[in-house]
C-alpha cells in the first residue's frame, strides 16, 4: 500500500465499485491473463478474470490491514484509503483521515478481527462483490471464498515475518471464518499425523483459476484437497 506521493490521480475507495470502473478492471485482468498464457483474450472467461481480480483486490486490502490490526491495533477505514491505476495495475494508497482503533482491553486477535470485519470485509469487500456480481455471473460464495483465501494468505505472510504473532494471525482468520459473509468458506487442518508444522488452509470454493489456459489449481484449492484425499 502506497504511503507517499505518486503520479496519477488517486480516487476515493468507493469508486472501486462504480460499474464502469469494474468493467475496465475485469477487462484489464482478462487481458493480462491472456497475455501471460499466450492466448487470445477470448480464451479467458470473464467469470474467471472477475474472480481473480476480486481475489487480488482482497489480498491488497487485507494484507496491510491485517498486519496493522494485529501489530498496532488500528486499521485504515475506507474514507482514509485511495486508489490509482498505473501500468495497468491498481494501486491502493493511504489518504487523509484518522485510523480506526480497537476499543477496550481485549485479546489481540478478537479486537483485530472486529476491526477487519467492520472496516475491510463489510465496508469494502461486500459492496465490491455486490457490484461485481451485477456485472458478471458469479456466486457470492465463490467471491467470498476468494476473500477467505486472501485473508489466510495475509495471515500466513504476517506469521512468516512476525513469528511471535503467528498464533494471533491464525486465530483472526478462524474468527472471521465464523462470521458472515466468510462463514464456512475455509478451514485449517493439520499437515499430517504427528506433524508439528503449521496448519494448512483449504478454501471451500474454487476461484476458477483452473479454467484459465495453463492455469492449474492453487495451493488452497478444494479440488486439489479432494484429489489428495481420494
Amino acid at each position: 500500500m502506497e504511503t507517499g506521493s505518486a503520479p496519477g490521480t488517486r480516487r476515493p475507495l468507493a469508486d472501486l465499485w462504480r460499474a464502469d470502473l469494474v468493467d475496465t478492471e475485469i477487462a484489464s485482468v482478462r487481458a493480462g491473463l491472456a497475455t501471460a498464457a499466450g492466448r487470445p483474450v477470448e480464451d479467458v472467461e470473464p467469470r474467471a478474470a472477475a474472480s481473480l481480480g476480486y481475489q487480488g483486490l482482497a489480498s491488497r486490502l487485507l494484507s496491510p490491514q491485517v498486519a496493522a490490526a494485529l501489530c498496532h491495533g488500528i486499521v485504515a477505514p475506507p474514507a482514509a484509503l485511495r486508489w490509482r491505476v498505473s501500468g495497468g495495475r491498481l494501486h491502493l494508497a493511504l489518504g487523509e483521515g484518522a485510523g480506526a482503533a480497537a476499543s477496550g482491553d481485549r485479546p489481540r486477535a478478537e479486537a483485530a478481527a472486529d476491526l477487519v470485519a467492520e472496516h475491510v470485509v463489510t465496508a469494502v469487500l461486500v459492496p465490491a462483490a455486490q457490484t461485481l456480481r451485477a456485472r458478471v455471473r458469479l456466486a457470492p460464495r465463490l467471491l467470498y471464498g476468494d476473500a477467505a483465501s486472501a485473508l489466510a494468505g495475509a495471515a500466513a505472510a504476517l506469521a512468516a515475518d512476525r513469528p511471535g504473532l503467528a498464533e494471533d494471525a491464525f486465530a483472526l482468520v478462524r474468527l472471521l471464518l465464523e462470521r458472515p459473509p466468510l462463514r464456512g468458506l475455509g478451514a485449517y487442518s493439520p499437515t499430517g499425523p504427528g506433524d508439528a508444522g503449521p496448519a494448512v488452509f483449504t478454501r471451500a470454493t474454487c476461484c476458477l483459476y483452473y479454467r484459465i489456459p495453463g492455469g492449474g489449481v492453487c495451493g488452497d484449492c478444494p479440488i486439489a484437497a479432494r484429489a489428495r484425499r481420494a
